[in-house]
């Protein structure tokens, strides 16, 4: 939830509402909180607010509506320094989807927030960014799926590509990480398709693991490398779009190859290493994302990837 000047503001009335008499029910809980507050707050719509007090477990919903004490310290009075403690604590525990990728460095990066959400937080000037900063530290590890969204994105908009121009492929990572690509399609020949996502900060650069390296060895210039970028607009979007995807490109197994030495005192693999290969290097891919691709939203793929991998630990 965006910790838009109007929503602290619910927050605080819904808390307040709490604080001065017993509410039994989440109905009451919202009248009580439309009787208690001024004529604008009166006709705001709590709901949304109380979904997410709700949520982040700042409310318990027992045989009485009660609080935790963390939102009864900011439920005393509606001035300046309160609503932006309210602000800080819904950007810290519900960090929304792009926030992961709008830090670098130590930096936000103001050009990736979607306007929509930057107008919502201008209020909050000129602590939002150090707001930000300290609600990506405190950020659970589910943040994950983002990236994770990210890269299974990339793979789906490739498969997708692959198919629609005839020949024969399949998602390979679909059945298991052992192959050390994601795709294989036989189109006049077999290529092996290692699939990395990025977004314009990450683009150029790609994490390899050790049996990736070790395929693309084997396989030599069967197996090609394929970044999808994608704008910032995927980030928040409800639904990925082709629209959604700024570029493709492509960089030959022989580049990696004489980018990664063989092991030796100096150098040794452990799961992955970060490669970034000469920007001379990248070259256009042949692979073009179908007009109606359509894929869910990052944060549900990121979902996915996580559900899938607990699922195949499970059977193992």
């Amino acid at each position: 939830m965006i910790p838009t000047h109007g929503a602290a503001t619910s927050v605080f009335h819904l808390a307040n509402a709490i604080r001065h008499g017993s509410v039994a029910d989440i109905p009451s809980w919202l009248r009580a909180a439309r009787d208690r507050s001024a004529y604008l707050a009166a006709a705001t719509d709590h709901e949304p607010a109380a979904n997410f007090l709700i949520k982040a477990g700042l409310v318990s919903l027992a045989s009485a509506i009660g609080t935790s004490a963390r939102l009864r310290a900011v439920a005393d009075v509606a001035d300046r320094t309160t609503l932006v403690a309210i602000a800080s604590m819904m950007l810290e525990l519900d960090p929304p989807a792009w926030l992961p990728v709008a830090i670098a460095g130590g930096q936000v990066r103001w050009e990736v927030v979607p306007s929509r959400d930057l107008d919502g937080m201008e209020w909050l000037q000129p602590e939002l960014e150090q707001m930000m900063l300290s609600a990506m530290l405190a950020s659970s590890p589910e943040t994950d799926q983002l990236p994770l969204g990210i890269g299974r994105a990339a793979e789906l908009a490739v498969f997708a590509g692959l198919k629609s121009r005839g020949g024969y492929a399949t998602h390979v990572a679909e059945i298991s990480d052992r192959f050390g690509y994601d795709i294989e399609s036989i189109d006049r020949e077999t290529s092996r398709w290692e699939v990395k996502g990025c977004t314009e900060r990450t683009r150029g650069t790609f994490h390899l693991s050790r049996n990736e390296f070790e395929k693309c060895r084997l396989h030599g210039a069967e197996w090609r490398l394929v970044q999808v970028e994608f704008s910032g607009a995927a980030l928040v979007a409800e639904h990925v779009t082709a629209s959604h995807v700024a570029s493709i490109r492509e960089v030959s197994s022989a580049e990696i190859l004489s980018l990664v030495p063989m092991d030796t005192a100096e150098f040794r693999w452990e799961e992955s290493a970060l490669l970034a290969p000469r920007p001379q290097a990248w070259v256009e891919s042949e692979v073009a994302v179908p007009s109606d691709l359509r894929l869910p939203a990052l944060e549900t793929l990121g979902c996915e990837v996580i559900e899938r991998r607990r699922a195949r630990r499970g059977g193992e």
